[in-house]
């Protein structure tokens, strides 16, 4: 990589030397001017394709010598539950696949985008071929992902993707999507009258916000009848203030007839700051992420819907693209994920497949059919 960055900055000083002699050339008599704005103009074109040309002579002289490439993959909080078997997968995926290929390195932004941002500028500096971030804040992030794709580092942003970067790419599921399928499910489901909680978190995020925004269009705007009571985006993402938020509102409103989540992890923390009293008994609880214990909890009949977001799909087709975009094989990737409602209808099927890949275990299953 530094190599790559050294050749690229001596064809830019390069050409910023051709600029000057041209523009030194000013002072020649004016039927010449034409003559050297199209000497600049080749200059320019021939500037750029030499830097172009050097990335890619970098890219295959690195494969030929059987140097590795090194990527990174910045993880935006491993405290969370869907975020820290998104990591699993990409850890499982890289060495089933790509052991041989390239170095794979993970780092925990612990929730913070600023220590997110220094984690993407160290591992500029580092000299990462390619960088992987699922973004805390996505309007956070994004500058320094434009940082790294200037740099001429291959990144790609995920879960959730930042668009329209030039030179960046994206892979991810549509957050909006997912919070229609589960608002419109609880459109259906949500006793008559019902008083309504919606907590979110992570403000800025992609998700969170996108989600939140399909809840808000379908739910409220057509269950007139229903009130809600509560309404919060958490700043702090763990589940001591999920469930703080929850006994907040149980005190302060009683019972709660549907909660909208925009997380396993969120309905999680509310479910169990009242399951043991008899009041709540009925209370319907919507997220999204398909995390193994919510699964369960749907089979148990503690959780009435969730959306699958399959890490597995997530950590291939990331790690897949990075390759391709590295070798050359893909200049940018842009790619949407499959949404999944699965409620008490489906839920068996999915509880199978997670058996099967051992991250629910029979007997976990046997004990809430």
């Amino acid at each position: 990589m530094k190599k790559r960055v050294r050749t690229i900055i001596s064809a830019v000083l390069c050409f910023t030397l051709i600029l000057s002699m041209a523009a030194c050339g000013g002072e020649k008599k004016e039927e010449t001017k034409g003559a050297d704005a199209g000497a600049e103009t080749k200059a320019a074109e021939e500037g750029t394709e030499a830097a172009e040309g050097t990335e890619a002579a970098g890219t295959e002289a690195k494969e030929e010598s059987g140097e590795k490439f090194k990527v990174l993959y910045v993880s935006r909080n491993q405290a969370d539950t869907f975020a820290a078997r998104l990591s699993g997968d990409f850890e499982k995926y890289w060495e089933a696949t790509y052991k041989d290929q390239f170095e794979f390195d993970v780092q925990d932004a612990q929730a913070d985008p600023d220590k997110e941002n220094q984690l993407i500028e160290q591992g500029i500096t580092a000299g990462y071929d390619g960088i992987i971030v699922q973004p805390n804040d996505s309007d956070a992030q994004t500058p320094y992902v434009k940082q790294a794709a200037d740099a001429g580092v291959k990144i790609i942003t995920t879960n959730a993707g930042i668009r329209d970067i030039e030179g960046a790419s994206w892979i991810d599921a549509d957050p909006y999507e997912q919070g229609r399928v589960i608002a419109e499910l609880a459109v259906e489901m949500a006793p008559e009258n019902a008083k309504v909680a919606i907590m979110s978190c992570n403000p800025g995020n992609l998700h969170t916000e996108s989600r939140l925004q399909a809840y808000k269009d379908i739910f409220v705007a057509q269950r007139t009848d229903c009130e809600i009571v509560a309404e919060k985006i958490c700043t702090q993402s763990d589940q001591a203030t999920f469930m703080q938020t929850m006994e907040d509102w149980v005190q302060a409103y009683g019972k709660i007839d549907v909660v909208l989540t925009i997380g396993d992890d969120l309905a999680k923390a509310c479910y169990e700051v009242v399951k043991d009293d008899p009041t709540f008994a009925d209370t319907q609880y919507y997220a999204v992420d398909a995390n193994p214990d919510a699964l369960l909890r749907i089979k148990a009949g503690n959780q009435d819907a969730t959306v699958m977001q399959d890490t597995q799909e997530l950590a291939q087709k990331n790690l897949d693209a990075m390759y391709d975009l590295l070798t050359g094989k893909q200049e940018k990737v842009e790619e949407t994920i499959e949404t999944i409602l699965i409620t008490p209808e489906n839920v068996d099927e999915f509880i199978e497949k997670y058996i099967e890949i051992g991250i629910i275990t029979q007997e976990e299953y046997d004990a809430v059919k």
